[in-house]
């Protein structure tokens, strides 16, 4: 009887668009929609795979990779002031040494 191998978690990135497309070139353009980009400081979520490398790879000065614990980086708007995330900041790479 075969059994079906568990799922295997699959690594994810987290993408933010730094700067606009609007200068960019269609395939550069198409390549932030295939990301699941297109408005400036929007978060995407994605596989981490060989594909999705080659696309960041075209439009590098678009967007920036997001690597850290999630309060450096939101997946929604933050509601907190400037100082607060400051100080959230600051606590959570206190915690992390």
């Amino acid at each position: 009887m075969l059994t079906m191998p568990a799922a295997r978690k699959r690594k994810m990135i987290r993408l933010k668009q730094i700067r606009k497309g609007v200068g960019a070139t269609r395939e550069m353009r198409s390549a932030l929609k295939a990301l699941g980009l297109g408005k400036l400081y929007q978060f995407s979520e994605i596989p981490d795979t060989k594909e999705v490398r080659a696309l960041i790879d075209k439009v590098p000065h678009l967007v920036s990779i997001l690597d850290g614990p999630d309060i450096l980086f939101p997946r929604e708007k933050s509601t907190l002031g400037e100082e607060r995330i400051r100080d959230m900041v600051e606590a959570v790479r206190a915690a992390m040494k």
